[in-house]
């Protein structure tokens, strides 16, 4: 079964657009592509194609957006940033390793309004 039929399977007409685009995406390269570009495993694109991933929805929207729509932040600490490369450096664990890598923890779990780590304590 193709990407777009299986969301027309388990979506019906309630997908929304991005899901659709990630499904023309799927077929134009594979899921395994897709996933790495985004930052993310083929289980998360596999489960989000089938409308039953049980994780942050909104945040693979993000990643999506970032990797394959030029959708970009402003990182308080790079500046100008991809949005899924923005939710790649909230997923690094905290390792003293050089500077910036100190500053964009700090950041990213310190209140930056694109932390989605930022949203989940106000929750």
């Amino acid at each position: 079964m193709s990407p777009m039929d299986r969301i027309g399977t388990t979506w019906g007409d309630a997908a929304p657009q991005w899901v659709r685009l990630l499904a023309e995406q799927c077929a134009l390269r594979s899921q395994k592509k897709v996933a790495e570009e985004m930052g993310y495993s083929t289980t998360v694109i596999n489960q989000v194609l089938g409308n039953k991933y049980p994780g942050d929805l909104e945040a693979v929207e993000t990643a999506f957006n970032g990797a394959f729509l030029s959708a970009n932040v402003n990182c308080p600490v790079l500046g100008e940033l991809a949005a899924h490369r923005c939710l790649e450096n909230q997923r690094r664990k905290y390792a003293a390793t050089n500077a910036i890598r100190v500053r964009l923890f700090k950041a990213c779990h310190g209140g930056c309004p694109h932390s989605r780590l930022h949203r989940e304590k106000q929750s």
